[in-house]
């Protein structure tokens, strides 16, 4: 049996962008920009080499291979694609009729990317008569581990994972969950990273799976000695180009496309910013290293200069860029939101009373869940978030600025500076008295009605009300228009499911791009 290294994990991407006067240009190339353009070659080079049975080849020419076609599935849904519709069925046949009509290996990794596949294309979870999910379920060993020891998986980390993931992915319950944590927890090495197999030496790819599957069995990556030691051994297997070496000795030591996107989606379903100064090398970092690696064609090497397995390079890329830590159904991290999310989280029941507000703005991609299957309803939300909540439900995000606002404390390099400074352009929202913005400050009901208020079309204005603060006028109005959330306080921190309340409401009365 041969080894499976790669794994299906979920990132946004962001690129810091490097320039000595930004005030001096009348545009900038922004990082989700880039992220998002280096997506659309890629979507494009996907169409030019997908055979006519649906499914995807190694390279252009080969027949079509099921677990390269899943890989294909998980990213064009990653970035929004609806596989299943006829763009993706040039001549009858889309990638998921390809899938279906193939035979399983009968390998739990097999199994995993078969269910992760189908679930990001919004399909049943059966393969050929087989339940995938209730497949994996009766796989699970009394230890926790995921793996058919009959069949040579004894120890295997990755089909643990790849379980896992998949399991989450179609909305189950990991059966053992604790268990299932604590086999994985047991398996991290002395350096910190993870092998592929109990025993083998760390890697910076599975290192960067594992986070993921630690994150969606519940560990909380802000405490946790095991995330924390993981992101230790991933800073170690960074080169000066910005991106990530592998780390063990039989896969070589350049950086490289695959270990990049893994460990993108890793640092981002750890609360990281892959383009943030943490993991910046002169001016370089994993995102920048991963982009600079695309080709014209919009496939993606395996390194500078060396084109290997470009359509599994190029999946990989894809899905990191994207912004999405596995499963690719839930995101987390301040990158570009591309696809709906799950239809439902774990703590946000039908009877909340936010559920309809929350959930549309979900469908509608303007906010998302995370890698856990969880909301957070009741999470405050800074006022950097929050303006991306306001450019995203007005269909703003990719506006260019004007160059006019600068905040000493909002960088270059900080996720959401291009959704403050439009903000700002726009003037929904306007810094403190000392030249401050202030981002990771908790946005206040009083700065919520503010912003609602500046973001309403002309016609429903009026002039605006006097009162004893200087907010007073702009929560009056925005009562007036129903825009406030139910136990409403002005100088009180507003929640992530208020805040969704709100925001809906905006859209209700604003006409849509």
């Amino acid at each position: 049996m041969r080894k499976i290294k790669k794994y299906l994990c979920m990132v946004i991407a962001l690129m810091m962008i490097c320039s000595a006067n930004l005030s001096a240009v009348a545009a900038v190339s922004l990082p989700e920009q880039q992220a998002r353009q280096s997506i659309r070659q890629a979507i494009s080079y996907f169409h030019n080499i997908q055979n006519p049975d649906g499914g995807f080849p190694a390279q252009s020419g080969r027949s079509s291979n099921m677990a390269l076609t899943c890989w294909v599935v998980l990213a064009l849904a990653a970035a929004g694609e609806n596989v299943v519709d006829n763009s993706w069925a040039p001549q009858g046949h889309n990638p998921v009729d390809f899938i279906r009509s193939s035979q399983s290996s009968g390998e739990t990794t097999d199994y995993g990317r078969l269910l992760l596949a189908l679930s990001a294309a919004g399909q049943e979870p059966i393969h050929q008569n087989t339940d995938l999910a209730a497949k994996l379920v009766s796989l699970q060993q009394t230890s926790g581990q995921f793996a058919q020891p009959d069949k040579g998986e004894r120890g295997f980390i990755n089909a643990h994972m790849w379980s896992i993931l998949a399991l989450a992915s179609a909305g189950r319950q990991i059966p053992q969950a604790d268990q299932a944590k604590q086999w994985l927890l047991q398996q991290q090495n002395n350096d910190g990273g993870f092998g592929w197999i109990e025993g083998s030496p760390s890697d910076a790819d599975d290192t960067g799976v594992a986070i993921q599957t630690l994150v969606v069995l519940g560990e909380d990556p802000a405490v946790s000695d095991s995330i924390h030691k993981a992101l230790q051994y991933l800073k170690r297997c960074q080169t000066n180009e910005g991106g990530f070496t592998p780390g063990d000795e039989w896969m070589g030591s350049k950086a490289n496309a695959a270990t990049d996107a893994w460990v993108i989606q890793g640092l981002i379903a750890a609360g990281q910013d892959p383009a943030g100064n943490e993991w910046t090398i002169n001016g370089k970092n994993p995102v920048t290293h991963l982009i600079s690696l695309q080709n014209g064609d919009g496939s993606f090497n395996w390194t500078t200069g060396v084109s290997s397995s470009p359509v599994t390079m190029t999946a990989y890329a894809v899905i990191a860029l994207a912004g999405q830590p596995f499963p690719v159904q839930s995101v987390n991290g301040p990158g570009p939101v591309v696809n709906p999310g799950p239809r439902s989280f774990s703590d946000l029941p039908t009877a909340h009373w936010a559920y309809v507000e929350v959930m549309d703005l979900v469908n509608k991609g303007v906010l998302s869940g995370y890698p856990d299957g969880t909301f957070r309803p009741d999470q405050t939300v800074t006022r950097a978030e929050f303006t991306k909540y306001i450019l995203g439900g007005l269909n703003q995000l990719d506006d260019s600025l004007n160059g006019i606002h600068q905040f000493p404390d909002v960088l270059p390099d900080y996720w959401a500076y291009h959704y403050i400074l439009l903000s700002a352009d726009k003037g929904y929202i306007a810094g403190f008295p000392n030249g401050t913005f202030q981002p990771q400050g908790e946005i206040s009901g009083a700065e919520l009605a503010t912003i609602l208020v500046k973001a309403l079309p002309a016609d429903k204005k009026t002039s605006l009300p006097t009162g004893a603060f200087w907010y007073s006028g702009y929560v009056q109005l925005a009562a007036q228009n129903r825009l406030l959330y139910p136990g409403f306080q002005p100088e009180s921190s507003a929640t992530r499911a208020q805040c969704a309340y709100s925001v809906d409401q905006l859209l209700r009365l604003t006409p849509q791009r």
